[in-house]
């Protein structure tokens, strides 16, 4: 009989391995045709996927559906701002398309700001414009955020002088509260 010594149950050790070849099986059969969504809670095999493999080549249309959990991901963000640097107009269109509607949170976060950053860059005129229409309302608290300052940055430093002229306005009034910000006063400069 076993007194409590330190061996595990031999079933332990006998499901482990099974456990991993299960989740092989699943990723092997992901891979053929489904998205992954029918499997369960859409927190992103694709991205683990994307994140372990060291093989297959990902393009941004086999991000398809998860740009926004990409784009929120150290390494998924990293992904996406090096494929827009050369992106053809579709492959881009449809990245913006799907983060457009997550572009404010997107804004404010550590990853995700990189991303609407190089769609302010290489992003088509259309691209700034629909961003721009989002950033309205919100200069000032994104101003005063830490990621979301760098995104009001980057769009004064690209955008047209109209639109300029536009974002600026709203932060008439709240120079000084910018100046003395220590995220702000880096839009103020």
């Amino acid at each position: 009989s076993n007194h409590g010594g330190s061996n595990p149950a031999p079933s332990q050790n006998h499901n482990m391995p099974r456990r991993e070849e299960r989740g092989h099986r699943e990723k092997r059969r992901g891979d053929r045709g489904s998205h992954g969504d029918e499997d369960g809670p859409k927190g992103s095999t694709l991205l683990e996927e994307f994140k372990a493999s060291k093989t297959k080549r990902f393009e941004l249309v086999d991000i398809q559906g998860h740009a926004v959990e990409f784009s929120m991901d150290q390494h998924g963000s990293r992904f996406i701002q090096q494929k827009l640097e050369s992106a053809q107009g579709d492959q881009a269109d449809a990245v913006f398309m799907e983060v457009l509607p997550s572009a404010l949170k997107l804004m404010t976060d550590v990853f995700g700001n990189y991303v609407i950053q190089k769609f302010f860059e290489h992003g088509k005129e259309e691209h700034r414009r629909e961003l721009i229409d989002k950033l309205q309302g919100h200069v000032l608290s994104l101003s005063l955020q830490m990621y979301g300052c760098r995104v009001i940055q980057k769009a004064l430093e690209v955008i047209d002088e109209d639109m300029q002229i536009q974002l600026v306005r709203e932060l008439d009034g709240h120079v000084m509260r910018c100046v003395r910000d220590q995220n702000g006063n880096y839009v103020i400069q």
